[in-house]
């Protein structure tokens, strides 16, 4: 594709993917920087088919179309999915298969990723997996299969080492088109987060009316723990497969009950389970290999004081 590159937003999962795409990536209000449409027509092409059946040049056609008449309106075409850096329920199993397939589609794109701390984001990642159907305790989440048990893909603490999957990119792209940000720089300052992308992109960012306003706000520990209890009962996903009273209705008013009941029981429990998860995640994480070490690696790669930002550090 020629003229301007896309770009390409990788989309770690919790890490302000759905508010970029729905309040920067949107095209509205002056905002120059609009996204292709239908992110589960790119995830279709490009991350779900096997081998033999993905097609690099149809699908480089195909987006060559869309990117073409977003740059006809003087905007950056951008192209937006947490399916390109895989599924975190899954382990992110087919992460590098993705990153290999956008490099044969768009080699000349500009890669955004976003990282966050791997303790927040653990935390972070459990509790959507019970906003969206999942059953399992944040024990049984982060437990290692029993050996010999690999018969499908589980969440993978190893991913975790982000420096490897910098690594990944920059030899896939070139390290000078590869723009890693930390989330935390989002959550502190969204207009400076958004002013690093303009810098990369050498365009200037209209930032939404309300920067600091988030999307699917993380629900708190004590509904999560009402709520997994419902959906191991009432719903049925690629998550938990197995519920024995499937019942969207039944799920829909015992999750608002939850909520609720949650709201109310925050201030006194709240506290104490957080100390908990927090010492569980700890443990977990302690037996990822160097993870310090890897996040030395990763803020001398971005420039960033990590450590500063509260990322573990050697």
């Amino acid at each position: 594709m020629s003229s301007s590159p896309t770009l390409l937003h990788l989309g770690l999962h919790r890490t302000g993917s759905t508010w970029l795409q729905q309040r920067v990536f949107d095209g509205l209000e002056g905002r120059p920087v609009p996204m292709v449409p239908d992110r589960a027509e790119s995830a279709r092409r490009i991350v779900l088919p096997r081998e033999d059946d993905f097609d690099p040049a149809e699908t480089r056609s195909w987006l060559q179309a869309r990117a073409d008449a977003i740059r006809a309106t003087g905007g950056v075409p951008v192209l937006s999915n947490e399916r390109f850096s895989g599924n975190p329920h899954s382990g992110w199993f087919d992460a590098d298969r993705t990153f290999d397939r956008l490099r044969l589609v768009l080699p000349e794109a500009k890669v955004l990723l976003v990282v966050r701390e791997q303790r927040d984001l653990v935390r972070s990642l459990w509790l959507q997996y019970v906003r969206i159907g999942g059953p399992a305790s944040l024990r049984n989440y982060l437990r290692e299969p029993d050996p010999g048990d690999h018969r499908a893909p589980v969440f993978d603490l190893e991913f975790l080492r982000f420096d490897r999957v910098v690594e990944g990119l920059d030899r896939r792209f070139g390290r000078e088109r590869v723009l890693v940000l930390p989330f935390e720089r989002l959550v502190r300052d969204a207009k400076d987060f958004l002013a690093r992308i303009a810098g990369f992109l050498g365009r200037e960012m209209v930032p939404p009316p309300d920067p600091s306003r988030r999307i699917y706000a993380a629900p708190s520990l004590v509904s999560a723990s009402l709520q997994r209890r419902i959906n191991l009962c009432f719903v049925r996903s690629s998550l938990h497969r197995a519920a024995p009273w499937p019942s969207p209705t039944i799920a829909r008013l015992a999750g608002s009950a939850a909520r609720m009941f949650g709201h109310v029981a925050a201030p006194l429990v709240e506290p104490s389970m957080r100390r908990a998860a927090a010492a569980r995640i700890e443990s977990r994480l302690a037996a990822v290999t160097n993870l310090r070490t890897s996040n030395e690696r990763l803020a001398a790669r971005i420039g960033e004081d990590l450590g500063a930002l509260g990322w573990l550090m050697p």
